[in-house]
């Protein structure tokens, strides 16, 4: 009884408190920060090893198995 009513207290002075945001820091860090490039640029390498671990594998097979 006593958690929940502690639990209660947190969650309404959690949303009793006002939220400050400042639009030109939010606008600034935006503009700096290239959100969809990182995970683009991820992709992309995740491709490339995955195609020089292709090639790599292609050439250990030809080696083994020279036919």
């Amino acid at each position: 009884m006593l958690k929940t009513l502690l639990r209660a207290v947190v969650v309404l002075r959690l949303e009793s408190r006002e939220l400050y945001l400042d639009p030109g820091f939010i606008l600034l860090s935006w503009l700096r920060r290239p959100a969809i490039h990182m995970p683009l640029e991820a992709l992309e390498r995740a491709r490339r090893l995955g195609r020089q671990r292709a090639a790599a594998l292609i050439r250990r097979l030809d080696e083994v198995y020279p036919f």
